[in-house]
C-alpha cells in the first residue's frame, strides 16, 4: 500500500471515530473520508453482484419448473440467496 494511501486510511479512521462518538453516525466529507467510503462501495459491489447473478439465474430456472420437490428445493435456495444479500448490503 503506498504511504498516500496509509494515510488517507488512518486520516478517515480517525474521521469516523471522531464523528461516531459526536453523533452516531460517519458525516465527514473531506477527500479522504469520500476516498475511502467509495472504495467500500466498490468493495461491497464485487461482494453483492454474485449474489444478484445467482438470483436471477435461480429464477430463470423456477420459471421452468414444475410445482414439486424440486421446485421447492430451488425456492428455498432462492429465498436464501436474498437472505444472504441482505446479510452483505446491511455491512
Amino acid at each position: 500500500m503506498s504511504q498516500e494511501m496509509i494515510q488517507m486510511k488512518a486520516t478517515a479512521n480517525e474521521h469516523m471515530r471522531r464523528d461516531i462518538e459526536a453523533g452516531g453516525k460517519w458525516v465527514c466529507e473531506c477527500e479522504a473520508c469520500h476516498e475511502i467510503r467509495s472504495l467500500m462501495g466498490i468493495e461491497k459491489m464485487f461482494d453483492v453482484r454474485p449474489l444478484v447473478r445467482k438470483i436471477q439465474q435461480m429464477k430463470e430456472q423456477l420459471q421452468g419448473l414444475p410445482d414439486g420437490p424440486e421446485r421447492r428445493i430451488l425456492k428455498q435456495q432462492y429465498l436464501s440467496l436474498y437472505d444472504e444479500l441482505a446479510e452483505v448490503m446491511a455491512k
